[in-house]
């Protein structure tokens, strides 16, 4: 219930435009980090294995607390889909044009009807067994293009979910 007021009160927050983003440059590894640390724990407790495969250097622009949180928000969506013995993959590509982050899961991916409303306020998808209040990648989503970037998510090819975070250079 906690988790459910404070996300509504940051979405509320970030609507009313009174959330002022610092600019400072971000480590993409010390980043991700940051976002996975508090859900170690669980993911070991449910045998998830997690890679992340970051170069060293990569660096964007933007808020480390909120980016953060937003990061963490789409590594629990990815932990509950990928389930016991599931795997999450994190990938960081750099080139001149922008900086991508791309966060794979290996459960069922999403159902072809979910995928233009995902990021909606509310939305909760059309699986009856859905769990969530429809917040957490609205939030995520506002966070991200607040600060200059785009966030997209599709099915992957090889199976589950991917989520790309892009950040221009």
């Amino acid at each position: 219930m906690d988790w459910l007021i404070t996300s509504l009160l940051k979405l509320s927050r970030l609507d009313a435009g009174i959330v002022v983003f610092q600019c400072e440059k971000i480590d993409v590894n010390n980043l991700i980090c940051a976002a996975a640390r508090p859900l170690l724990i669980p993911m070991e407790l449910h045998h998830i294995d997690l890679q992340i495969n970051v170069s060293k250097g990569v660096v964007i622009q933007g808020d480390s607390g909120w980016l953060s949180e937003a990061i963490q928000n789409i590594l629990k969506n990815c932990m509950e889909s990928a389930g016991e013995n599931g795997k999450i993959e994190i990938i960081c590509t750099d080139n001149s044009l922008f900086t991508e982050i791309a966060i794979h899961d290996s459960g069922r991916g999403f159902e072809k009807e979910d995928l233009p409303c995902l990021f909606d306020r509310f939305y909760r998808g059309k699986n009856p067994n859905a769990t969530g209040y429809g917040i957490g990648l609205a939030l995520c989503k506002m966070i991200i293009t607040r600060q200059g970037g785009t966030i997209t998510a599709k099915n992957h090819r090889q199976g589950g979910a991917i989520f790309s975070i892009r950040f221009p250079k």
